[in-house]
């Protein structure tokens, strides 16, 4: 067992889900979300709130009141005197960043660079904006004739994750988004299928003269692995879904989850085990 928590950094974050979930294991001892970035303010705002809670739960419980007021609407400011310093690391944990411009990457750069120990394991979790890959974005575009996809950045942030990838090598990632990414073409490609192979070897997607480490890519629904060279044509992508309400979660939310794993690391990847009784209720 680890001796300290292993370190996350959540990219995309929107207002935080993802981390919420790492964060919840052990009651935040297991992970530590050093840096998560946002560049939506609305779901920056939430981003920050919620970091503001963990901090209050770990360094200084007493000081939780601040926060349920602000949020039953009994105090305008989410602290007071008792807990500004929980606001302000709050605040350098939860960025407000926009991911692919030079700002914001060498903001990103800055602080992973200060904080995170690439020689320990650590975690890149998130997912670029779904709004390029989602039935309902595609639908909308389709009204636009001026719209083209190979022309939307946004089919191509996912490269701003990859850079990451690359730069820091983390030990496994999360990649989350909305099932229409297997469906999703530009130009006449599958997005999914080029996501897939420049996930496995980042190095090369990238250009990069050097040769780094490659990753093999998993399912934690099923025995489904892709790995550098394989044909992402030939592999069932449906195989990457979590269906919420088989795993006893009450709502019917589909996402992909890739979960990449370096290929220096052994081991196997334990499966999530669907819940028989939430679903014979049901």
């Amino acid at each position: 067992m680890l001796s300290s928590p292993i370190s996350i950094v959540d990219l995309f974050a929107g207002p935080g889900g993802l981390g919420e979930g790492f964060s919840a294991l052990e009651n935040n001892k297991a992970f530590n979300i050093i840096v998560s970035a946002e560049k939506d303010s609305l779901a920056h705002k939430t981003l920050r709130l919620r970091a503001f809670f963990r901090l209050l739960k770990k360094n200084n419980p007493d000081g939780l009141e601040d926060y349920y007021k602000f949020c039953n609407g009994e105090s305008e400011l989410p602290y007071t005197e008792k807990t500004l310093e929980e606001w302000e690391d709050s605040a350098a944990e939860a960025r407000q960043i926009t991911l692919g411009s030079v700002d914001g990457n060498a903001e990103l750069d800055q602080i992973i660079e200060k904080k995170l120990d690439s020689n320990k394991p650590w975690v890149l979790i998130g997912g670029p904006p779904c709004q390029a890959y989602s039935l309902v974005g595609r639908a909308r575009n389709k009204g636009n004739t001026e719209y083209k996809a190979e022309d939307d950045h946004r089919n191509f942030l996912y490269k701003e994750y990859l850079r990451i990838i690359q730069l820091y090598h983390p030990t496994v990632f999360v990649m989350e988004n909305v099932k229409g990414i297997l469906s999703s073409k530009v130009a006449g490609r599958r997005v999914f299928h080029d996501i897939l192979n420049d996930l496995t070897a980042p190095d090369i997607a990238l250009s990069s003269k050097k040769s780094g480490y490659k990753y093999r890519i998993c399912s934690l629904v099923s025995d489904q692995v892709f790995r550098h060279g394989d044909d992402p044509t030939k592999i069932d992508a449906q195989k990457f879904i979590i269906r919420a309400e088989d795993y006893g979660i009450p709502q019917a939310r589909h996402r992909v989850i890739l979960v990449g794993i370096r290929e220096d690391k052994l081991g196997t990847l334990e499966l999530l085990q669907k819940n028989q009784q939430y679903q014979l209720s049901n």
